[in-house]
Protein backbone atom coordinates (compact mmCIF):
# COMPACT_ATOMS: atom_id res chain seq x y z
CA UNK A 1 0.00 0.00 0.00
CA UNK A 2 0.92 3.54 -0.67
CA UNK A 3 0.08 6.50 1.13
CA UNK A 4 1.36 10.39 0.77
CA UNK A 5 0.57 10.24 4.69
CA UNK A 6 2.79 8.25 5.95
CA UNK A 7 5.95 7.02 4.39
CA UNK A 8 7.18 3.32 6.07
CA UNK A 9 10.65 3.35 4.24
CA UNK A 10 11.50 7.19 4.99
CA UNK A 11 10.25 6.45 8.88
CA UNK A 12 12.45 3.48 9.05
CA UNK A 13 15.59 4.94 7.40
CA UNK A 14 15.05 7.90 9.53
CA UNK A 15 14.75 5.47 12.78
CA UNK A 16 18.12 4.07 11.89
CA UNK A 17 20.09 7.39 10.84
CA UNK A 18 19.01 8.54 14.52
CA UNK A 19 20.44 5.21 15.87
CA UNK A 20 23.74 5.63 13.94
CA UNK A 21 23.54 9.37 15.00
CA UNK A 22 23.03 8.45 18.90
CA UNK A 23 26.19 5.95 18.74
CA UNK A 24 28.09 8.65 17.27
CA UNK A 25 27.51 10.90 20.10
CA UNK A 26 28.73 8.38 22.13
CA UNK A 27 31.42 6.95 20.50
CA UNK A 28 32.97 10.90 19.96
CA UNK A 29 32.50 11.21 23.49
CA UNK A 30 34.57 8.36 24.14
CA UNK A 31 37.11 10.05 21.94
CA UNK A 32 37.12 13.37 23.61
CA UNK A 33 37.39 12.33 27.30
CA UNK A 34 38.85 9.22 26.85
CA UNK A 35 36.15 7.38 29.29
CA UNK A 36 33.68 4.69 28.20
CA UNK A 37 32.29 5.24 31.53
CA UNK A 38 31.80 8.54 32.51
CA UNK A 39 28.65 8.80 34.12
CA UNK A 40 26.64 6.58 36.11
CA UNK A 41 24.31 6.51 33.36
CA UNK A 42 26.50 4.91 31.25
CA UNK A 43 27.60 1.88 33.66
CA UNK A 44 26.25 2.24 37.03
CA UNK A 45 27.65 -0.55 38.05
CA UNK A 46 31.61 0.23 36.92
CA UNK A 47 30.90 3.78 37.35
CA UNK A 48 30.37 2.92 41.60
CA UNK A 49 33.23 0.56 41.67
CA UNK A 50 35.36 2.98 39.94
CA UNK A 51 34.66 5.76 42.19
CA UNK A 52 35.35 3.95 45.26
CA UNK A 53 38.72 3.07 43.88
CA UNK A 54 39.39 6.28 43.06
CA UNK A 55 38.49 7.51 46.57
CA UNK A 56 41.10 5.10 47.89
CA UNK A 57 43.50 5.42 46.32
CA UNK A 58 43.25 9.04 47.23
CA UNK A 59 43.50 8.42 51.04
CA UNK A 60 46.69 5.42 50.33
CA UNK A 61 48.56 8.70 48.40
CA UNK A 62 47.50 10.51 51.70
CA UNK A 63 48.94 8.27 53.86
CA UNK A 64 52.01 7.42 52.25
CA UNK A 65 52.93 11.39 51.94
CA UNK A 66 52.10 11.24 55.84
CA UNK A 67 54.70 8.32 55.91
CA UNK A 68 57.57 10.17 54.08
CA UNK A 69 56.98 13.03 56.25
CA UNK A 70 57.32 10.42 59.28
CA UNK A 71 60.59 9.25 57.73
CA UNK A 72 62.17 12.70 57.80
CA UNK A 73 61.49 12.62 61.37
CA UNK A 74 63.41 9.35 61.65
CA UNK A 75 65.89 10.50 59.01
CA UNK A 76 66.70 13.76 61.17
CA UNK A 77 67.31 11.67 64.69
CA UNK A 78 69.23 9.08 62.80
CA UNK A 79 71.39 12.10 61.52
CA UNK A 80 71.67 13.54 65.19
CA UNK A 81 72.60 10.09 66.66
CA UNK A 82 75.66 9.55 63.85
CA UNK A 83 76.74 13.25 65.19
CA UNK A 84 76.63 12.09 68.87
CA UNK A 85 78.42 8.92 68.04
CA UNK A 86 81.11 10.75 66.44
CA UNK A 87 81.14 12.43 69.26
CA UNK A 88 81.20 9.80 71.96
CA UNK A 89 83.93 8.78 70.28
CA UNK A 90 85.79 11.93 70.94
CA UNK A 91 84.98 11.60 74.43
CA UNK A 92 86.70 8.28 74.83
CA UNK A 93 89.76 9.15 73.25
CA UNK A 94 90.01 12.27 75.87
CA UNK A 95 89.36 9.93 78.96
CA UNK A 96 91.93 7.75 77.23
CA UNK A 97 94.16 10.19 76.96
CA UNK A 98 93.75 11.39 80.42
CA UNK A 99 94.69 7.91 82.24
CA UNK A 100 98.07 8.80 80.84
CA UNK A 101 100.95 9.66 82.85
CA UNK A 102 101.22 13.56 82.83
CA UNK A 103 98.44 14.48 81.13
CA UNK A 104 96.85 17.52 80.95
CA UNK A 105 93.76 17.17 82.45
CA UNK A 106 92.96 20.95 82.65
CA UNK A 107 92.60 20.89 78.90
CA UNK A 108 90.83 17.29 78.81
CA UNK A 109 88.88 18.51 80.61
CA UNK A 110 88.17 21.60 78.67
CA UNK A 111 87.25 19.44 75.52
CA UNK A 112 84.81 17.34 77.66
CA UNK A 113 83.17 20.28 78.13
CA UNK A 114 82.91 21.15 74.76
CA UNK A 115 82.13 17.25 73.96
CA UNK A 116 79.20 17.62 76.34
CA UNK A 117 77.85 21.27 74.79
CA UNK A 118 77.55 19.40 71.07
CA UNK A 119 76.09 16.32 72.70
CA UNK A 120 73.25 18.66 74.27
CA UNK A 121 73.25 20.65 71.19
CA UNK A 122 72.90 17.43 68.81
CA UNK A 123 70.12 16.42 70.81
CA UNK A 124 68.01 19.76 71.12
CA UNK A 125 68.38 19.61 67.70
CA UNK A 126 66.95 16.99 66.18
CA UNK A 127 63.55 17.93 65.77
CA UNK A 128 61.49 17.96 62.63
CA UNK A 129 58.30 19.54 62.70
CA UNK A 130 57.79 20.24 66.47
CA UNK A 131 59.13 15.94 66.81
CA UNK A 132 62.41 15.09 68.68
CA UNK A 133 62.73 11.76 69.23
CA UNK A 134 65.71 12.11 71.40
CA UNK A 135 65.21 14.77 74.06
CA UNK A 136 62.30 13.20 76.26
CA UNK A 137 59.71 15.37 75.07
CA UNK A 138 57.92 12.10 73.61
CA UNK A 139 56.94 9.75 76.58
CA UNK A 140 53.63 7.87 74.62
CA UNK A 141 53.93 5.29 72.29
CA UNK A 142 54.43 7.26 68.45
CA UNK A 143 51.63 5.49 65.71
CA UNK A 144 53.03 6.72 62.46
CA UNK A 145 50.45 6.06 59.53
CA UNK A 146 51.47 3.70 57.00
CA UNK A 147 48.91 2.60 54.73
CA UNK A 148 44.67 1.97 54.41
CA UNK A 149 43.00 -1.00 54.52
CA UNK A 150 39.86 -0.54 52.29
CA UNK A 151 36.82 -1.82 52.77
CA UNK A 152 33.28 -2.15 52.06
CA UNK A 153 32.19 -0.25 55.01
CA UNK A 154 34.85 2.29 54.62
CA UNK A 155 38.25 0.94 56.14
CA UNK A 156 41.26 1.16 58.40
CA UNK A 157 44.51 2.40 59.09
CA UNK A 158 48.08 0.63 59.08
CA UNK A 159 50.47 1.75 61.99
CA UNK A 160 53.39 1.44 62.69
CA UNK A 161 54.24 1.85 66.34
CA UNK A 162 57.58 3.63 68.00
CA UNK A 163 58.66 4.42 71.62
CA UNK A 164 60.93 6.85 71.62
CA UNK A 165 64.04 6.82 73.97
CA UNK A 166 65.76 9.77 75.72
CA UNK A 167 68.98 10.27 75.28
CA UNK A 168 68.86 13.50 77.58
CA UNK A 169 66.27 14.99 79.75
CA UNK A 170 64.62 12.15 81.20
CA UNK A 171 64.92 11.70 84.97
CA UNK A 172 66.07 8.56 86.59
CA UNK A 173 65.52 7.25 89.57
CA UNK A 174 63.93 9.52 92.58
CA UNK A 175 64.07 9.54 96.27
CA UNK A 176 62.49 11.45 98.78
CA UNK A 177 63.77 11.78 102.84
CA UNK A 178 62.76 13.90 105.06
CA UNK A 179 65.64 15.31 107.25
CA UNK A 180 65.74 16.22 110.62
CA UNK A 181 63.70 19.56 111.33
CA UNK A 182 66.06 22.67 111.82
CA UNK A 183 65.62 24.59 115.26
CA UNK A 184 68.66 26.60 115.59
CA UNK A 185 67.58 30.66 114.99
CA UNK A 186 70.96 31.39 113.10
CA UNK A 187 70.27 28.74 110.39
CA UNK A 188 66.61 29.64 109.81
CA UNK A 189 67.40 33.30 109.65
CA UNK A 190 69.96 32.94 106.91
CA UNK A 191 67.80 30.32 105.27
CA UNK A 192 64.03 32.01 104.92
CA UNK A 193 66.23 35.39 104.08
CA UNK A 194 67.68 33.40 100.80
CA UNK A 195 66.61 35.94 98.17
CA UNK A 196 64.52 34.27 95.11
CA UNK A 197 66.36 34.22 91.81
CA UNK A 198 65.27 33.11 88.54
CA UNK A 199 68.49 31.13 87.54
CA UNK A 200 68.16 27.89 85.19
CA UNK A 201 69.34 25.20 87.13
CA UNK A 202 73.27 23.65 86.08
CA UNK A 203 76.10 22.31 87.93
CA UNK A 204 77.50 25.35 90.50
CA UNK A 205 73.93 27.19 89.31
CA UNK A 206 71.60 26.79 92.20
CA UNK A 207 67.91 27.97 91.80
CA UNK A 208 66.33 29.10 94.79
CA UNK A 209 62.59 29.84 95.06
CA UNK A 210 60.72 31.30 98.21
CA UNK A 211 56.91 31.39 99.38
CA UNK A 212 56.24 33.56 102.31
CA UNK A 213 52.91 32.20 103.16
CA UNK A 214 50.23 33.41 105.50
CA UNK A 215 48.63 32.55 108.70
CA UNK A 216 47.52 28.74 108.52
CA UNK A 217 44.34 27.09 107.94
CA UNK A 218 41.94 26.95 111.16
CA UNK A 219 38.59 25.11 110.83
CA UNK A 220 36.03 24.90 114.02
CA UNK A 221 34.10 21.80 114.95
CA UNK A 222 31.46 21.56 117.46
CA UNK A 223 30.99 18.12 119.89
CA UNK A 224 27.49 16.83 120.80
CA UNK A 225 27.91 19.07 124.35
CA UNK A 226 28.04 22.05 122.08
CA UNK A 227 32.15 22.31 123.12
CA UNK A 228 33.79 24.16 120.05
CA UNK A 229 37.15 23.23 119.49
CA UNK A 230 39.49 25.48 116.93
CA UNK A 231 42.26 23.12 115.07
CA UNK A 232 44.82 24.38 112.62
CA UNK A 233 44.86 23.07 109.45
CA UNK A 234 42.25 20.60 109.68
CA UNK A 235 39.12 19.25 110.30
CA UNK A 236 35.37 19.26 109.00
CA UNK A 237 34.28 22.42 110.43
CA UNK A 238 33.89 25.84 109.56
CA UNK A 239 37.32 27.48 108.06
CA UNK A 240 38.18 30.63 110.06
CA UNK A 241 41.40 31.77 108.80
CA UNK A 242 42.47 30.49 105.69
CA UNK A 243 46.31 30.24 104.34
CA UNK A 244 48.92 28.77 103.21
CA UNK A 245 52.30 28.18 105.24
CA UNK A 246 56.10 29.49 103.50
CA UNK A 247 58.63 27.27 102.10
CA UNK A 248 61.80 27.89 100.49
CA UNK A 249 62.88 25.60 97.79
CA UNK A 250 66.17 25.39 96.68
CA UNK A 251 67.75 23.08 93.53
CA UNK A 252 71.03 22.26 92.77
CA UNK A 253 72.74 19.93 90.39
CA UNK A 254 75.57 17.58 91.23
CA UNK A 255 78.84 17.02 88.46
CA UNK A 256 77.32 14.07 87.45
CA UNK A 257 74.07 15.69 86.91
CA UNK A 258 72.15 14.64 89.79
CA UNK A 259 69.70 16.92 91.30
CA UNK A 260 68.00 17.84 94.66
CA UNK A 261 65.33 19.67 95.19
CA UNK A 262 65.59 20.90 99.08
CA UNK A 263 62.35 22.14 100.51
CA UNK A 264 61.86 23.73 103.88
CA UNK A 265 58.71 24.63 105.75
CA UNK A 266 57.99 26.93 108.43
CA UNK A 267 56.11 26.14 111.23
CA UNK A 268 55.35 27.65 114.95
CA UNK A 269 56.12 27.02 118.15
CA UNK A 270 52.81 24.29 117.95
CA UNK A 271 53.99 22.51 114.83
CA UNK A 272 51.78 24.36 112.54
CA UNK A 273 52.14 25.75 109.23
CA UNK A 274 53.53 29.60 109.15
CA UNK A 275 54.57 32.28 107.00
CA UNK A 276 58.42 31.95 106.68
CA UNK A 277 59.09 35.25 109.13
CA UNK A 278 57.10 33.49 112.03
CA UNK A 279 59.02 30.33 111.63
CA UNK A 280 59.73 28.66 115.15
CA UNK A 281 61.50 25.97 113.02
CA UNK A 282 61.86 24.76 109.82
CA UNK A 283 60.72 21.18 108.38
CA UNK A 284 63.06 19.53 105.67
CA UNK A 285 62.57 17.27 102.97
CA UNK A 286 64.73 16.42 99.97
CA UNK A 287 64.17 14.66 96.73
CA UNK A 288 67.27 13.35 94.42
CA UNK A 289 66.66 12.58 91.47
CA UNK A 290 69.62 10.78 89.55
CA UNK A 291 70.38 11.97 85.62
CA UNK A 292 68.32 10.05 83.07
CA UNK A 293 68.55 8.85 79.26
CA UNK A 294 71.11 7.23 77.05
CA UNK A 295 74.00 9.57 77.49
CA UNK A 296 73.75 8.77 81.49
CA UNK A 297 75.45 5.30 82.63
CA UNK A 298 75.53 5.19 86.42
CA UNK A 299 77.44 8.16 87.71
CA UNK A 300 79.14 9.21 84.21
CA UNK A 301 77.07 11.75 82.59
CA UNK A 302 78.51 12.44 79.08
CA UNK A 303 76.97 15.80 78.66
CA UNK A 304 78.52 17.19 82.22
CA UNK A 305 81.16 14.63 82.13
CA UNK A 306 84.66 15.88 83.66
CA UNK A 307 87.70 13.51 84.73
CA UNK A 308 90.74 13.14 86.59
CA UNK A 309 93.51 10.49 86.50
CA UNK A 310 92.21 8.51 89.16
CA UNK A 311 88.58 8.24 87.54
CA UNK A 312 89.32 8.13 83.92
CA UNK A 313 89.30 4.42 83.56
CA UNK A 314 85.71 3.82 85.57
CA UNK A 315 84.78 6.73 83.58
CA UNK A 316 85.56 5.17 80.07
CA UNK A 317 83.61 2.10 80.99
CA UNK A 318 80.51 4.17 81.53
CA UNK A 319 81.01 6.20 78.49
CA UNK A 320 81.35 2.97 76.62
CA UNK A 321 77.97 1.25 78.43
CA UNK A 322 76.12 4.67 76.68
CA UNK A 323 77.78 4.01 73.23
CA UNK A 324 76.04 0.79 73.14
CA UNK A 325 72.94 2.26 74.51
CA UNK A 326 72.99 4.53 71.73
CA UNK A 327 73.92 2.33 69.04
CA UNK A 328 70.85 0.03 70.21
CA UNK A 329 68.28 3.04 69.98
CA UNK A 330 69.64 3.78 66.24
CA UNK A 331 69.88 0.08 65.56
CA UNK A 332 65.62 0.72 66.41
CA UNK A 333 65.52 3.75 64.38
CA UNK A 334 67.16 2.12 61.55
CA UNK A 335 64.76 -1.00 61.62
CA UNK A 336 61.96 1.23 61.66
CA UNK A 337 63.14 3.35 58.87
CA UNK A 338 63.26 -0.01 56.80
CA UNK A 339 59.50 -1.10 57.77
CA UNK A 340 58.58 2.27 56.34
CA UNK A 341 60.81 2.21 53.37
CA UNK A 342 58.49 -1.42 52.93
CA UNK A 343 55.57 0.19 53.84
CA UNK A 344 55.89 3.05 51.24
CA UNK A 345 56.82 0.93 48.54
CA UNK A 346 54.07 -1.36 48.73
CA UNK A 347 51.81 1.46 48.68
CA UNK A 348 53.10 2.98 45.66
CA UNK A 349 52.24 -0.28 44.06
CA UNK A 350 48.67 -0.55 45.45
CA UNK A 351 48.59 3.35 44.03
CA UNK A 352 49.26 2.01 40.58
CA UNK A 353 47.09 -1.19 41.15
CA UNK A 354 44.05 0.78 41.99
CA UNK A 355 45.27 3.53 38.61
CA UNK A 356 44.91 0.24 36.71
CA UNK A 357 41.88 -1.30 37.86
CA UNK A 358 39.93 2.29 37.23
CA UNK A 359 41.05 2.36 33.94
CA UNK A 360 39.99 -1.23 32.94
CA UNK A 361 36.56 -0.25 34.09
CA UNK A 362 35.71 3.09 32.67
CA UNK A 363 38.77 4.04 30.27
CA UNK A 364 37.72 4.08 26.74
CA UNK A 365 39.55 1.50 24.62
CA UNK A 366 40.85 4.17 21.72
CA UNK A 367 41.70 1.95 18.71
CA UNK A 368 37.97 0.51 18.98
CA UNK A 369 36.50 4.07 19.51
CA UNK A 370 38.47 5.24 16.92
CA UNK A 371 37.30 2.22 14.03
CA UNK A 372 34.01 2.42 15.34
CA UNK A 373 33.73 6.37 15.16
CA UNK A 374 34.75 5.45 11.27
CA UNK A 375 32.62 2.67 11.00
CA UNK A 376 29.72 5.27 12.11
CA UNK A 377 30.31 7.94 9.78
CA UNK A 378 30.12 5.73 7.11
CA UNK A 379 26.80 4.66 8.39
CA UNK A 380 25.32 7.91 9.00
CA UNK A 381 26.46 9.26 4.88
CA UNK A 382 24.31 5.50 3.37
CA UNK A 383 21.52 6.26 6.32
CA UNK A 384 21.17 10.03 5.08
CA UNK A 385 21.09 8.30 1.34
CA UNK A 386 18.48 6.06 2.08
CA UNK A 387 16.31 8.53 3.86
CA UNK A 388 16.84 10.86 0.53
CA UNK A 389 16.19 7.64 -1.33
CA UNK A 390 13.11 7.07 1.02
CA UNK A 391 11.73 10.69 0.98
CA UNK A 392 11.67 10.57 -3.24
CA UNK A 393 9.24 7.41 -3.35
CA UNK A 394 5.83 9.98 -2.49
CA UNK A 395 6.85 11.64 -6.22
CA UNK A 396 6.79 8.43 -7.45
CA UNK A 397 3.18 8.63 -6.87
CA UNK A 398 2.71 11.63 -9.41
CA UNK A 399 3.44 9.64 -11.96
CA UNK A 400 0.43 7.72 -11.72
CA UNK A 401 -1.76 11.20 -12.30
CA UNK A 402 0.23 12.47 -14.92
CA UNK A 403 -2.09 11.71 -17.71
CA UNK A 404 -4.93 12.93 -15.75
Amino acid sequence: MSSILTNSSALSALQALQQTQQEMTQTENQVSTGLAVATAADNASYWSIATQLTSDDGVVTAANSSLTESQSVLDTATSAINSIITTINSIKNALSQATEPGADIGSINTTLAQDGQELTDAVNGASFGGLNLLNGSQTATLNFVSGFNATTTGGSFNTISFTAQALTGAGGTSTTTTQPAITDAATINSIVNLATNGATLAYGTNVITASAGTAPVYATTQDAAGTATTNAVGGTGSVTTAGTAGTVVIESEALDGTTTTTTYTAVDANGNGTALADAASLQVSSTTTTPGGLLTSGAVNLTTLQTSAATAATQLTGVEAALTSVTNYAALIGATQDRMTAASTFNSALETNYAEGVSGLVDANMNTASTRLQALQTQEQLGIQSLSIANQNSQLLLKLFSNA
